[in-house]
């Protein structure tokens, strides 16, 4: 059976972030970004359950970018919640861009 898939705005924004980073660095490789992330969301779609790694919250790594999906899961709803997406090379005591 489908999940239902939900992004949060944070999430929403910090895939919205990686994409402009991709795309300065070299033409259309945002929109490969973008791919890899929706090829994960498909994943997730179809089958969410990956290790739990803190408070009931699952991560699954990007296939080829550096970069998570940090959900959770509401099995009674059938919907999976992306509540992050993170650089795996991330120092999170540097401020992000705002929006």
């Amino acid at each position: 059976m489908d999940y239902k898939v939900i992004i949060q705005k944070r999430a929403e924004l910090e895939i919205e972030e990686a994409i402009f980073y991709y795309n300065n660095l070299q033409n259309n490789l945002g929109k490969r970004f973008l791919l890899d992330y929706e090829n994960q969301l498909n994943t997730l779609n179809s089958f969410p359950f990956f290790e739990i790694k803190y408070n009931e919250i699952r991560v699954l790594r990007f296939n080829k970018f550096p970069y998570s999906i940090h959900f959770s899961i509401d099995e009674n709803e059938k919907t999976v919640y992306i509540l992050a997406i993170t650089s795996n090379y991330q120092d999170p005591n540097i401020t992000r861009i705002k929006f």
